[in-house]
């Protein structure tokens, strides 16, 4: 289980260096936002976005940052001089009221594979609470994609436990690794794909319900592998559009970002030939604030389905 600690510093400045990132939040807040606008900006973080919608011209714009880390935005927004535009609202954007509705909300809630920091019902609630009708939502269509690939230091990472170092038997923590999701930089590259990506679900962030925001996503997909390798996992990003067609990605044939790729480990490296059929299961299961639980399986030809669930306490044992 991944959980994200927003009040961490190394984490923003992560962000904020990652210049793929901002730079396309930048020119997607350039576009949209028009002289006078008023703005929100939900986990405002570091309050870039939220400068960033000032600098476009915004008249106000609300920032909403329930972690620690909104003094330092404050700081940040007093030092360039933007602190008659931009209100920090150290708070958690549900129990917020503003006095007047937005004309664009922003948020950058994406995790590796989109939905899996699981902060998309907090965009939700505050699109119906305070966007004005036909308001503009940044990003408007987040996509998931996942295809099967060929990870041979994760593979032989996995193996090394059970290799009985030390002369002791490490199993228990082989099969916790295999069940355990990789995030944050893990740089999955097109040469390592098996098969041609799918796409697992698309969230419009403009019309889709609170509830199905709160639910579980989940995808069954086919594959046929079109190479032979070792299929040590799969992997999972994001493609974001906006609303003046500028789209983020963190796809492996894009420039690397400082989300990387989701990759969810098998027990053991399985070889394919062309053309072998591959079954995938995919389930995020939101968990908490920052966090979601995931279930992943894979059926490799005849062979028997494969379970594994970031929960690896309950399936430990099997095999």
């Amino acid at each position: 289980m991944f959980v994200c600690d927003y009040g961490q510093l190394s984490l923003h400045r992560l962000m904020l260096s990652d210049e793929i990132r901002t730079g396309t939040y930048r020119k997607a807040l350039s576009s949209t936002v028009k002289p006078g606008n008023v703005v929100l900006d939900v986990g405002a973080g570091t309050g870039i976005m939220a400068m960033l919608a000032a600098q476009a011209g915004a008249r106000k714009v609300y920032a909403v940052e329930k972690a620690s880390i909104a003094e330092l935005a404050r700081r940040l927004i007093e030092q360039n001089g933007l602190e008659d535009k931009i209100e920090i609202i150290h708070s958690e954007i549900e129990s917020v009221a503003l006095p007047d509705q937005v004309d664009v909300l922003v948020g950058e809630w994406m995790g590796c594979c989109g939905v899996d920091e699981n902060l998309l019902p907090s965009i939700v609630i505050a699109r119906d609470r305070c966007l004005k009708p036909g308001g503009s939502v940044l990003p408007e269509v987040v996509a998931g994609w996942l295809a099967p690939v060929e990870d041979d230091d994760l593979a032989d990472s996995i193996e090394s436990w059970r290799r009985r170092p030390y002369d002791l038997d490490f199993d228990p923590l082989a099969h916790a690794t295999a069940n355990e999701v990789l995030m944050g930089q893990h740089q999955i590259g097109t040469d390592d794909l098996l098969a041609e990506p799918q796409q697992l679900w698309t969230t419009d962030v403009r019309s889709i319900s609170l509830d199905d925001a709160r639910a579980p996503f989940s995808a069954q997909l086919g594959f046929l592998a079109g190479r032979g390798g070792r299929l040590s996992a799969l992997a999972a990003w994001f493609v974001a559009r906006f609303p003046d067609g500028s789209v983020l990605t963190n796809s492996p044939d894009a420039p690397d970002t400082h989300w990387g790729r989701s990759v969810f480990p098998l027990n053991a490296a399985i070889e394919v030939t062309p053309g072998l059929p591959m079954e995938v299961e995919l389930i995020c299961d939101p968990a908490g604030p920052g966090y979601c639980h995931h279930r992943w399986a894979v059926k490799v030809g005849e062979a028997d389905w494969e379970h594994h669930n970031t929960r690896w306490d309950v399936t430990l044992g099997d095999s």
